[in-house]
């Protein structure tokens, strides 16, 4: 079994999914792979488009914000960092000093009010222009058969927004992922947060 299942399991789960829904997403049929990256690569480009084929793109972000890494260590110390010096300040000036944080991409707000962010994908040194995902899970693997959904890159707009939200003292959904390492033509990932709450 995939060392990924279980944490699948436990995001969909999170996000409210049912459990025969969760079941039929988490055991889809994939290529196994000895490998543990390509194996990885290949389960979850699976699970992802499983994913997309029974859920909307809300629900999916939701549980990739389950299943987001980082979400402590120094990044929740500089988010929780910038909430506190810019407490009460505008938005432009908290995003300003939130984009000046280690691997916090580069966040805008938007003449409609939403935030935008470029984040750099895993360059490859040496190698400039040549893109890889930063997903620790893959460390570079693709799957063998088909492509890895962009849906995929919901997992890493969720560390986004779960740092964002906690700098910026307001609540966000995914609105789009603008570009991805995976589109079809492959950029540097960027996603569109819409401000929801406070």
């Amino acid at each position: 079994m995939n060392f990924n299942h279980e944490r699948y399991e436990n995001c969909l789960r999170c996000a409210g999914v049912g459990e025969e829904v969760i079941a039929r997403i988490v055991n889809v049929p994939y290529q196994a792979s000895e490998d543990e990256k390509q194996d990885s690569a290949n389960y979850c480009a699976a699970v992802m488009a499983k994913c997309d084929e029974l859920l909307d793109f809300d629900v999916i972000a939701e549980a990739m914000l389950e299943r987001a890494c980082c979400k402590d260590g120094f990044r929740l110390e500089n988010s929780e960092k910038v909430a506190k010096r810019k407490a009460g300040k505008p938005l432009e000036k908290k995003l300003k000093l939130l984009g000046k944080q280690k691997y916090m991409g580069h966040p805008v707000l938007t003449e409609d009010g939403d935030i935008f962010t470029g984040h750099c994908a895993g360059g490859l040194p040496g190698k400039p222009g040549e893109l890889q995902c930063s997903c620790w899970c893959f460390d570079g693997a693709l799957p063998e058969q088909g492509k890895v959904p962009v849906s995929y890159c919901l997992c890493c707009a969720g560390h986004f927004r779960f740092h964002y939200q906690i700098a910026l003292g307001v609540k966000l959904r995914v609105k789009e992922i603008v570009s991805s390492v995976f589109g079809e033509t492959p950029q540097y990932c960027s996603f569109l947060f819409e401000i929801v709450g406070e």
